[in-house]
């Protein structure tokens, strides 16, 4: 089954189905002015939205902390993640000006609490005061092995990282093992839809 034939306002709920939509038309407007997302806004909600939100509702789960979401790009997946889940904090941290800008934009447009998630405009390698992160979650900030090393000393023990990824994160990872050998790695078990997206989950004392 693919992401087409998912009912996706069942699985989400009317009210953060709404919110979700939402993003998608704000992310469909923005595209035609700046240069938001490469993905055609026909598959936005299958191959960006509805996998983050599908993460958040499993953090809304359990009492994590302070999520941050490295090279947030367009709010992905932070935002779909935090509509989902407001139980935790999220960082959407993100270099580029425009793209943050942007994310400031929905955070308010989608009426999210502002205390609960606060974009960042900082590049993390030159960041000295980003509160302790509990959980780092990324889709396209680049290698596992660089983004962990990047954000060395601003984790909070005992932090998780999860990373959206392709077929190739047991490449990665065989890295990350030869530079840190206690790293684990375990594959999260996602729905069929995801099709060949998947969520590596790595836990590495660094």
């Amino acid at each position: 089954m693919n992401a087409k034939e998912i009912d996706f306002s069942s699985l989400f709920g009317p009210t953060a189905y709404q919110k979700l939509t939402a993003y998608v038309d704000i992310i469909a407007k923005w595209n035609r002015k700046i240069s938001i997302t490469s993905v055609p806004d026909s598959e936005v909600m299958q191959k960006l939205i509805a996998p983050s939100a599908w993460l958040g509702m499993l953090y809304a789960k359990e009492e994590i902390g302070v999520v941050a979401d490295f090279g947030s790009g367009p709010g992905i997946p932070g935002i779909p993640m935090a509509i989902m889940d407001t139980r935790n904090r999220y960082l959407l941290v993100e270099s580029g000006g425009k793209k943050c800008e942007f994310i400031r934009y929905c955070v308010g447009a989608l009426g999210l609490d502002r205390e609960k998630v606060r974009p960042l405009n900082v590049r993390v390698s030159a960041a000295s005061q980003i509160e302790p992160v509990n959980r780092l979650v990324s889709r396209a900030a680049g290698e596992i092995l660089e983004t962990l090393e990047l954000w060395k000393g601003k984790t909070a023990p005992g932090a998780i990282y999860d990373f959206f990824k392709g077929t190739d994160a047991g490449e990665e990872f065989e890295r990350l093992k030869e530079k840190y050998p206690q790293a684990a790695m375990e594959t999260l078990e996602t729905p069929k839809w995801f099709e060949n997206l998947r969520i590596a989950r790595i836990t590495c004392p660094l």
